[in-house]
């Protein structure tokens, strides 16, 4: 049995995830017998997705113009020409994507629209950032992961506009930052776009893993900020693990008998899944 366990306070489902699940769910339940859709997965965690189409929901990537029944927009967001064709067409709308990520896409377009190039600090294959990018005119912005992908010759315009994916580490956005205000050569505006919830698991994950044996972060294999919690803690505990359920603790081996563990989940994490991991490694440890 394990020494101890610590488990961080703020791990698991943020506000977005959780209002577009039992949105979804309550849509399922009063519409049984209907064609009911989401817009790409609704959040990055293939349990819930899964739990979410043997109800009834299907995940798709485009709608066509006559089609019918219900879509609701995954809470990372689509691209601005995907959701006018949505409403050029005759399906029902339900929009849930996240109300951070909405302010994200708002500030792409307010800074494309008032003539600024924009950095975006993110993934460009995540589809958070493929949507917000799609706010911008075409050849006014461009996606950097870091500092160091940052080259100032590929700036077009005097005038620079800085905004986040909103789940990347704080220290990244802000590097970039840095950067384009200390070369002296643009007039800037920075939009901190970035997820406080986020903000706070990526801080507290690092504390707790910093004073246990072994790290556990739990979360879907394609999430995005699962995958940077995982990042940060292996920083400073080389003993940490990216889990999406118990069974892979199983198959990992691990020797959990009188260690201290850290437990924490990304923001699409379900607390069920919490519970299982928890309860897995209290029996079997």
């Amino acid at each position: 049995m394990p020494k101890k366990l610590i488990i961080s306070d703020s791990a698991g489902v943020c506000f977005g995830v959780e209002k577009a699940v039992t949105t979804a769910e309550k849509v399922l339940e009063s519409n049984p017998n209907q064609n009911v859709k989401s817009f790409g997965p609704l959040i990055h965690n293939p349990q819930v997705v899964d739990i979410l189409q043997k109800k009834g929901l299907s995940v798709v990537d485009e709608i066509k113009k006559n089609e019918k029944g219900t879509v609701i927009i995954r809470a990372h967001g689509i691209p601005n020409y995907k959701e006018e064709g949505l409403k050029n067409s005759e399906i029902n709308v339900i929009d849930m994507t996240c109300p951070i990520v909405k302010k994200l896409q708002f500030a792409v377009k307010y800074l494309s629209d008032n003539d600024y190039f924009i950095l975006i600090v993110g993934n460009k294959n995540h589809p958070e950032i493929i949507g917000a990018k799609s706010y911008a005119k075409e050849s006014s912005a461009i996606v950097i992961k870091d500092k160091f992908e940052l080259k100032i010759e590929e700036i077009k315009s005097k005038k620079v506009g800085i905004v986040a994916q909103t789940t990347i580490p704080k220290k990244l956005f802000w590097e970039v930052v840095s950067t384009i205000e200390e070369s002296n050569k643009f007039e800037t505006k920075i939009i901190d776009t970035l997820c406080d919830d986020i903000n706070n698991k990526q801080i507290e994950s690092e504390e707790i893993a910093k004073d246990v044996d072994i790290m556990l972060v739990i979360g879907g294999k394609n999430s995005s900020n699962t995958k940077e919690i995982a990042q940060i803690c292996k920083n400073v505990n080389r003993n940490t693990f990216q889990i999406e359920t118990f069974e892979e603790i199983i198959n990992l081996n691990l020797k959990l008998d009188d260690k201290i563990i850290g437990i924490t989940a990304g923001a699409s994490t379900p607390p069920w899944l919490i519970k299982e991991t928890i309860d897995g490694v209290l029996l079997n440890g």
